[in-house]
């Protein structure tokens, strides 16, 4: 008798070890994908553009994230063409991890900052806003040859790709894609 329960004993015993290492896999991939949600998490977008002294800082709280960076300004006509492109991506991409940011330089331009904000209204942008007041806060993403300059950064806020004027949406969105 003790030895068939002895017997049965260690039959329970590598069904109960199967079981503590299903458990412990399944608590890892909980934590795991827990941790992947945090990342994709999005941050608030202010209403009003907000004035930054560094991009390259400012852009620390974006980590996890993929980051359409453009530097732009209300004047420049070839900027207001991406803008509804930008609309469109900010809604169709920012719960997989993206986060759009235009960087106004009205206020180191004939513009200044006062243009901004109504601006942003009448236009309906929905993505981060900031503006600059000197090119010193560019200094990591400076403009190029001209405006509209759009950088694509990826989660560990490492350029990706970089562009000088006007690009379609297409180009954007098979950038983020690959980034996602």
């Amino acid at each position: 008798m003790a030895n068939k329960k002895l017997a049965s004993q260690k039959s329970k015993l590598p069904i109960f070890a199967i079981a503590i290492v299903v458990i412990l896999v399944a608590l890892v991939a909980v934590a795991y994908m827990s941790s992947k949600k945090e990342t994709t998490k999005s941050l608030p977008v202010s209403s009003e553009p907000i004035m930054v002294e560094n991009v390259q800082q400012s852009l620390e709280a974006y980590r996890g994230k993929v980051v359409i960076l453009d530097i732009w300004a209300t004047w420049c006509g070839p900027c207001r063409i991406e803008i509804p492109d930008f609309i469109k991506l900010q809604n169709q991409y920012r719960a997989q991890g993206l986060e759009i940011i235009g960087v106004s330089v009205d206020p180191i331009t004939q513009t200044g900052a006062a243009a901004v904000a109504p601006f942003v209204k009448s236009n309906g942008i929905n993505y981060t806003i900031w503006m600059v007041n000197s090119q010193a806060a560019l200094s990591q993403y400076p403009m190029g040859s001209g405006i509209p300059t759009t950088y694509i950064l990826d989660r560990n806020g490492r350029v990706a790709q970089k562009y000088v004027g006007v690009q379609p949406m297409s180009r954007f969105e098979s950038d983020i894609k690959a980034l996602l």
